[in-house]
């Protein structure tokens, strides 16, 4: 039980309330490694596997171009389009 008044306990969790939520408890790491620059990389280990994503789409569009037909390759076509899109966004 707690000796306090009820207004003075009220007063007590409103302050810690907005202090958890104006976020005055949280410090920040000294270093981001790696969060958003490439450690001695020119790419990050997640742009990395968009390219290879990329990469895959391409070369599996441009096989089934080749030996079926555009009707075919147009399905990774339009897949490769929308990765492309969201990469623009994302990165």
């Amino acid at each position: 039980m707690s000796t306090r008044p009820p207004e003075e306990d009220r007063a007590a969790r409103a302050r810690h309330a907005r202090q958890v939520i104006s976020g005055s408890d949280l410090r920040s790491s000294p270093s981001l490694s790696g969060v958003y620059t490439a450690g001695g990389g020119l790419l990050t280990q997640s742009q990395r596997t968009y390219l290879i994503a990329v990469a895959v789409l391409l070369v599996l569009g441009v096989i089934l171009w080749l030996l079926f037909s555009m009707g075919v390759a147009s399905i990774i076509f339009f897949l490769l389009a929308l990765t492309l899109i969201a990469g623009w966004l994302v990165f």
